[in-house]
């Protein structure tokens, strides 16, 4: 009968031991998986602005065609790819971080109107490029 009281208190430290020891490796997993995202996702600053002024191409060719989902799609693909590396350029070089801001904000804005304003987005996206080209010289 005195065996039978022990039962209960061995199964419970048991069953506690056994479940800390898998928290400890599926937290060095989650550890290890977060440390890959982390550099993954960061961007150099060179292949950022070189995507940048892709995604400003096809934005003028949308523009050209009146086509404001895809202009909607592309302001957004820009504020996607400048979010990848846009705390390094404001470490570096904060003046030229805000010169990017205000004609992406204009984009991102812009195509958010319909139907689209061409003359004020295609002198934003040529802002936006020319600033890009002093931003890919940053090291």
């Amino acid at each position: 009968m005195q065996s039978k009281k022990y039962v209960f208190p061995i199964i419970i430290a048991a069953s506690m031991a056994l479940s800390a020891c898998g928290t400890k490796d599926e937290k060095t997993k989650t550890d290890d998986n977060t440390q890959t995202e982390e550099t993954t996702s960061q961007t150099s600053i060179a292949d950022g602005a070189k995507e940048m002024k892709a995604e400003i191409a096809d934005l003028k060719v949308r523009l050209e065609e009146n086509d404001p989902k895809k202009a909607k799609a592309n302001g957004e693909n820009l504020e996607e790819i400048w979010e990848s590396f846009e705390d390094e350029v404001k470490e570096k070089d904060a003046d030229l971080y805000e010169q990017v801001e205000i004609p992406l904000h204009l984009i991102e804005a812009g195509v958010e109107v319909d139907p689209l304003d061409k003359d004020t987005l295609n002198k934003a996206a040529d802002d936006l490029d020319s600033v890009l080209s002093d931003v890919e010289k940053i090291k």
